[in-house]
Order: structure tokens, then C-alpha cells, then sequence
């Protein structure tokens, strides 16, 4: 398991070596190349200046204590759970070494990876300025209370020329009913697809900006649920 660094500052002198404004995380899911990431990666860092770019590669890695990395282990609430506190460990130590704090990050995560990113938004309240979640899963019942302030835009993509409009409607619905800001789409594209590409990074121009709009504190709201 390591961290690819995609991109550095933009526009700064580099030997002052300041944190970036804002810093985002991919995460991509295991059946994907970490190689299409960085490439998407290329593609959208010219749309949010003053930004690092960094993957993890070995997302597999995270959960399944006993070796067993099948979809269907790793969506499994204890493995979720597993791979959510190991990452929430990695994120910290990136954020320690790039200077900056939760405030100015975002989670941009492919299938499993967009899976654990909600995890551990919903299920260990670790919140950041925003998530980007693509063809992941929202599993349910979410918690009785949920602290986040963040943002959270998903797409949801074509599986084998599937289309599950009403799936990703009640997600957002659900999410906005407790107090969560958030939006998102039904592409009749694949998630590694160009018309995603564009989708996505339109939602992380919008998930950038208000990361580097941050005094770099948040204010935690509660939501409950009877």
C-alpha cells in the first residue's frame, strides 16, 4: 500500500514550500487501474489551482484481516468498519505531512473506495469539506445521529446497462432529510466513462472551492432520528 502523488502547487513558489489550499484523496475501487486515476487526476487539476492531488494504491489492503479480499467480504459492515479506522489513520498522517487540516480536504472515491468514504463520514463521523462519491454504496440504516458538516455530491452509473434512477433519489433525499448537503446524478455512462469524467469534475470544482473557502475549522451539526 503507498501514496501516488498526482500534483503539487500551481502558481506558488515552490521552494517556501506552503501547504496547498485545498488537498483531494482518490480512492479507487480495486477493479480499477490506480493508473486511470491519476490520469482523471491530470485531467482535473487544471479546473482547481493551488491543490494536491494524492492516491492510495492497495485500497483492497485496508480491510479483510484474514487475507480475503472478494467485493463480498470487503462490503461486509465489519470489514467496512476495518478498512474505514486504517484509512482514517492514513488521511491523518497525509494531512499532518501536507499542513494542512480536515477542513481543506476532499474524498473523491470510486466504487469501494466511494464506499469507504461515506463509511467513514456516516459510521465515524470524520467529516472534511467534501465527498465525491462514484458508483459507490450507501448502506443502510444510517446512524441515529450523525455530526457532519460537509458536503456530499454522488453519481451513480449504468451497471450492465442498468440504469437505478429511484436508488440514487432516495439516497440524496435521505442524506438532505438529516441535515447533509447534498446533490447528485444518474449517468447512463460507466464510472471510468468521459461523461462521468466531465460530471465529476464539475462536482469537485464545486467540493474544491468550498475547501479553500474554509477558515479551516468546522462547525458540527447534529442530526438526529427518532
Amino acid at each position: 500500500m503507498s501514496w501516488i502523488s498526482l500534483t503539487r502547487l500551481k502558481g506558488r513558489d515552490r521552494i517556501a514550500k506552503r501547504p496547498p489550499e485545498s488537498l483531494v484523496v482518490l480512492l479507487h475501487d480495486p477493479d480499477a487501474s490506480v493508473a486511470w486515476v491519476t490520469s482523471m487526476a491530470a485531467r482535473w487539476s487544471v479546473t482547481v489551482p493551488n491543490t494536491t492531488f494524492i492516491a492510495l494504491d492497495g485500497l483492497e489492503q485496508l480491510s479483510a484481516p484474514s487475507g480475503d479480499v472478494t467485493p463480498e467480504a470487503n462490503d461486509e459492515p465489519g470489514s467496512l468498519n476495518i478498512a474505514a479506522q486504517r484509512l482514517e489513520t492514513l488521511l491523518d498522517r497525509q494531512l499532518h505531512s501536507h499542513r494542512i487540516d480536515r477542513a481543506r480536504l476532499v474524498l473523491v472515491g470510486f466504487g469501494y473506495g466511494g464506499t469507504i468514504a461515506l463509511h467513514l463520514l456516516l459510521r465515524r463521523s470524520w467529516t472534511c469539506a467534501g465527498i465525491l462519491a462514484i458508483a459507490a454504496h450507501l448502506a443502510r440504516p444510517l446512524p441515529r445521529v450523525l455530526r457532519i458538516d460537509c458536503k456530499v455530491r454522488l453519481i451513480d452509473c449504468a451497471v450492465q446497462g442498468q440504469i437505478h434512477h429511484g436508488r440514487l433519489r432516495d439516497d440524496v433525499a435521505l442524506l438532505n432529510a438529516r441535515g447533509i448537503d447534498t446533490r447528485g446524478v444518474v449517468l447512463s455512462a460507466a464510472p471510468l466513462a468521459d461523461e462521468t469524467v466531465r460530471h465529476g469534475g464539475a462536482y469537485l470544482v464545486e467540493l474544491v472551492a468550498t475547501a479553500q473557502r474554509s477558515n479551516g475549522t468546522h462547525v458540527n451539526r447534529e442530526s438526529s432520528h427518532a
